[in-house]
């Protein structure tokens, strides 16, 4: 699958709520997808302010020209060993002058990652009137889960139930007991889909059916994304 795809595919979920982007009404981007409108989502993937910032960061780090590269766009949303060559210094910069987070960026640990997990539990929404509930920030990570049951229906839009662990706040986060969620997925975009498979899903729309290597660089960088942001919370750092 071509970097830009991937992108689309993990970019629409939120993108039809109207979180991230350019507004549904204007693009409709799940549209160029099904249709295989490839490079037409360049130009809506660029508002996505946030996600290209670290896209474009991924791709100067490992030398790469395409902030597009799929192994790009797989390090920011899965988690891959590009993400091992992004500075720190540099993830810093960032949040410091693009995200104008100043006050985050000078307390960031060195373990931090230009990952979405780390988006989502310690850099936050570029956009200030947009506020990530503790419920929200499960929806806006990308899980992963077994799939236990398919819910066959007429529509290109069908369902799943599916085994994950949801995140989860006490006095900590954490990745709680596993637990059974319903699920979307459209047909066209995961035609093969078969109970036992593991796939990964974003706002509760599955994206794709994930290797054996996905799910561990997925579950890896999740949990240092968790382990920093309750760093920083115990040390009164970020809410």
């Amino acid at each position: 699958m071509s970097g830009l795809k991937t992108a689309g595919l993990y970019s629409f979920p939120p993108q039809r709520f109207g979180l991230c982007g350019m507004a549904r009404e204007k693009a409709d981007l799940l549209g160029m997808l099904i249709e295989n409108k490839i490079e037409n989502l360049r130009k809506v993937l660029k508002t996505f302010q946030g996600a290209f910032l670290y896209y474009s960061l991924i791709a100067k780090e490992n030398k790469i020209k395409n902030p597009f590269d799929k192994r790009v766009i797989r390090a920011y949303w899965i988690g891959n060993n590009f993400l091992e060559k992004v500075r720190v210094a540099k993830l810093r910069e960032m949040v410091a002058k693009d995200f104008k987070k100043p006050k985050l960026a000078k307390i960031l640990p060195e373990n931090s990652i230009a990952n979405h997990s780390f988006h989502v539990l310690v850099a936050g929404p570029i956009q200030k009137d947009l506020i990530l509930t503790e419920g929200m920030k499960d929806l806006c990570k990308v899980s992963w889960g077994r799939v236990l049951e398919i819910l066959d229906n007429k529509l290109n839009i069908k369902s799943l139930i599916v085994e994950y662990q949801p995140l989860l706040k006490e006095k900590e986060w954490f990745l709680g007991k596993p637990i059974k969620r319903k699920i979307f997925y459209h047909k066209k975009i995961l035609p093969k889909i078969k109970i036992g498979d593991f796939v990964s899903f974003h706002w509760d729309f599955a994206i794709e059916k994930l290797s054996k290597k996905d799910l561990e660089n997925l579950e890896k960088y999740t949990k240092i994304s968790i382990r920093i942001a309750n760093f920083l919370k115990k040390n009164k750092k970020i809410n």
